[in-house]
């Protein structure tokens, strides 16, 4: 990195606990609220680093107190950076495993955020903390540091708001890693652990200083799931459809399974856009209609699965500040269920892209339907409405060799949020596909977030 092209650094930790400044820089102790905490400076290139909320101690997921955290804090940070955002990065849940699955907590702390501004998330980070897999950037720090070096080589003010969410201990480690960069010299108190209100800033700017301060979010979050009390009782949109397959079950099919299948909430802003991300009506449904889901089911499931979050999805839409190699990532079928698997403490399951990608419907059919695993499971599954619609087509034409049988199956509207389908397998493995949905019509969901 050109040492020309960063003047200075300075460093502040929003936290609660005590620093002390050395070297260049100086540092103050202020424990005031956060409330009262400076907007940060558009003349600034800031990094605020937003460490994964209270967790589940059993699972991937925040806990309920950890879920409300997370959208009282993304309301917060929103005044701080008054709407002005240059990109919001996660961890890769697959990069770090917690309880035997994907570590979904840091995506889930920083997604109200990303909602309330209306932009996708890079949900790319790698972790140097229980690594699962070789990623694409050796470090936060180094992508940090190449996201400095992006800005000025693109010929843009050295400005912006980066938001980075992560475990509190890769938060030190890219905090460590950088403050040895001899051009981004700054001292910094390590977060404390377990204490879920700490975050920090680092923001470079023009003045010859380093500076240190701490602040308490002040936020109290509930233990008890968010109410959002929706209608439930608007007609389905898609005409009722139920049918059982005859003749001869091809070999190696599951026993005994059933499967439900919702689409991502609302997502388009306009319909030529997309992020990856949903938008605020969708926000509303995916956290009001965890009980409809439940009362559908008739209960729990076994297991709930999503594509996963770190799935590359539209570069054509990504950020001009980041390097080449960074699109935003299909977060939304994943963040669309997690609402349910918070509320009911269960964990979510990834197909990682490594399995097989969430637009590859063959790969699809054949593993939920032909995996051994799922026999005598009931299954949540929340994905993409066009391949779900293709899965089946597949699995029903060309694995179950019924082709004249694919007319029978409805097409998945692009409007429709709502629908569920349901599909069983019986103890021979003859398949029955039912439809149902949750009551919720998009037009009965507010335009803009709720508030929290």
């Amino acid at each position: 990195m050109n040492s020309a092209k960063i003047k200075s650094i300075t460093f502040a930790l929003l936290a609660s606990g005590i620093m002390t400044g050395c070297g260049s820089g100086g540092s103050k102790v202020d424990s005031a609220p956060v409330n009262s905490q400076a907007k940060l400076s558009s003349d600034d290139l800031n990094f605020i680093f937003v460490q994964s909320f209270e967790p589940n101690a059993q699972g991937n997921n925040l806990s309920i107190t950890g879920f409300n955290h997370s959208l009282q804090f993304g309301q917060l940070l929103n005044q701080i950076t008054e709407g002005n955002i240059s990109a919001v990065l996660s961890l890769d849940p697959w990069s770090q495993i917690i309880n035997g699955y994907p570590n979904m907590s840091p995506i889930q702390s920083i997604e109200n955020y990303a909602v309330l501004n209306g932009i996708g998330i890079y949900a790319l980070l790698p972790t140097t903390i229980g690594n699962y897999y070789e990623p694409i950037f050796p470090s936060v720090a180094y992508y940090i540091e190449e996201i400095i070096g992006q800005t000025s080589q693109i010929g843009v003010p050295s400005s912006g708001n980066f938001v980075i969410a992560l475990p509190s201990q890769q938060i030190n480690q890219t905090l460590a890693q950088l403050s040895q960069n001899p051009n981004l010299s700054f001292t910094y108190t390590p977060l404390e652990s377990n204490n879920y209100h700490q975050y920090a800033v680092l923001s470079i700017n023009n003045v010859a200083q380093a500076q240190s301060a701490t602040y308490n979010d002040g936020i109290i979050s509930s233990n008890q799931y968010p109410n959002l009390q929706l209608n439930t009782n608007s007609a389905c949109q898609e005409s009722s459809v139920t049918f059982t397959l005859q003749g001869t079950v091809p070999p190696n099919m599951n026993r005994n399974e059933t499967v439900y299948l919702i689409r991502h909430v609302e997502a388009h802003p306009v319909y030529s856009f997309d992020n990856g991300n949903y938008v605020c009506q969708g926000q509303w449904r995916a956290i009001g209609a965890v009980n409809k889901l439940e009362s559908v089911i008739g209960g729990l499931p076994n297991l709930v699965y999503s594509s996963d979050p770190g799935d590359p999805y539209s570069c054509t839409n990504g950020s001009s500040f980041l390097p080449a190699e960074s699109c935003p990532t299909y977060v939304r079928p994943s963040l669309t269920i997690n609402p349910f698997v918070i509320k009911n403490s269960m964990p979510l399951n990834l197909v990682a892209e490594s399995n097989f990608n969430w637009n590859n419907y063959q790969a699809m059919a054949q593993y939920f339907f032909q995996e051994s695993q799922f026999s005598n499971q009931t299954i949540l599954i929340a994905w993409e409405h066009d391949t779900v619609n293709s899965m089946l087509d597949y699995l029903i034409g060309t694995i179950y060799d019924q082709p004249e049988s694919v007319a029978l199956i409805p097409t998945w509207a692009g409007n429709d949020y709502d629908t569920i389908w349901k599909i069983q397998l019986n103890q021979n493995g003859q398949l029955t596909f039912s439809n149902t949905c949750e009551g919720i019509s998009s037009a009965t969901l507010p335009l803009s977030c709720p508030a929290f």
